[in-house]
């Protein structure tokens, strides 16, 4: 074999293995920031109740993916109080109440 076909076949193999490590895993874990937030606040006038973790010393609620206590600013807004179906959250002059689930839910009886 030729040095020239050496170093061509040395700059293919560099080449094809630079491709196979761009590609993504495809059983690697996600980022977990993605589900259960950063930890910073984020400015964003629309707010979204995701989950409430309530218990007997600590009460913490996902909004927009940002985890939040009871007096912590999201946003422009203050948390006022943390509840097991709904945040309370003050902004200006006004309450804003968020809901875990919809009120109107239908109940099932067995």
């Amino acid at each position: 074999m030729t040095r020239r076909c050496r170093y061509a076949l040395v700059a293919l193999a560099g080449f094809l293995g630079t491709r196979a490590w761009a590609l993504q895993d495809p059983t690697r874990p996600t980022d977990p920031a993605l589900f259960f937030g950063s930890g910073h606040s984020i400015a964003t006038p629309d707010w979204t109740l995701q989950s409430v973790l309530s218990s007997a010393d600590r009460r913490i609620a996902v909004i927009n993916g940002t985890r939040v206590r009871e007096g912590d600013r999201i946003g422009s807004a203050r948390v006022v109080s943390i509840q097991p179906s709904h945040v309370v959250l003050r902004t200006g002059s006004r309450n804003l109440t968020l809901q875990l689930w919809d009120n109107n839910a239908k109940k099932v009886t067995p």
